[in-house]
């Protein structure tokens, strides 16, 4: 029986859409924490910096999700982010460096549910009457990138190809 090898994980730093997912999941896991779910964590886990980055946000980009009350269904939103986006950016960090053939399958889930509830949020936006329309882009400008990162993640320009097999692999294809 043959041994099969794995190939050691190409650079991070050629794989260029790979990098962006991992910036992107760097840069995500703290937002969440200090950021969209400050509220929903015990008081310990609170911090005066994530207090003052949310008061920050919330008066820079008057965002109605981040008033209080917050509608339910957005609240039900960051309670994904706490319970399936922290796990899976947290696993996907290693992930990205490692070249983990499994990326592809969990970002595809990630980048839906993105897709989807980002989506939500901004026919939410431009639907409210007491925003200005230059509140209404502001905000826009910060939700749009999860819609394109969904976006990306589930119709890549460039989808991957599968890989050509070699004549040595599979000698009956010879005979064709």
């Amino acid at each position: 029986m043959a041994q099969t090898t794995m190939a050691p994980a190409s650079s991070i730093w050629s794989r260029k859409r790979d990098l962006v997912y991992f910036l992107f999941f760097v840069i995500h896991v703290p937002v969440i924490f200090l950021v969209d779910a400050a509220p929903l964590l015990p008081s310990f886990l609170q911090t005066d910096l994530s207090h003052q980055l949310r008061a920050f946000y919330i008066d820079t980009y008057h965002d109605k999700f981040f008033e209080d009350p917050a509608p339910a269904w957005f609240s039900a939103f960051i309670f994904m982010e706490m319970v399936y986006h922290t796990p899976l950016s947290l696993w996907a960090i290693p992930a990205l460096l490692r070249d983990n053939p499994l990326v592809p399958v969990h970002l595809l889930v990630f980048g839906v549910q993105s897709f989807v509830t980002s989506v939500a949020c901004l026919v939410e936006v431009w639907g409210w009457t007491d925003r200005s329309t230059d509140q209404k882009t502001n905000i826009t400008f910060l939700y749009a990138p999860y819609v394109a990162l969904g976006k990306l993640i589930v119709y890549p320009t460039d989808p991957p190809r599968a890989p050509t097999p070699s004549p040595e692999e599979f000698p009956h294809l010879e005979m064709m």
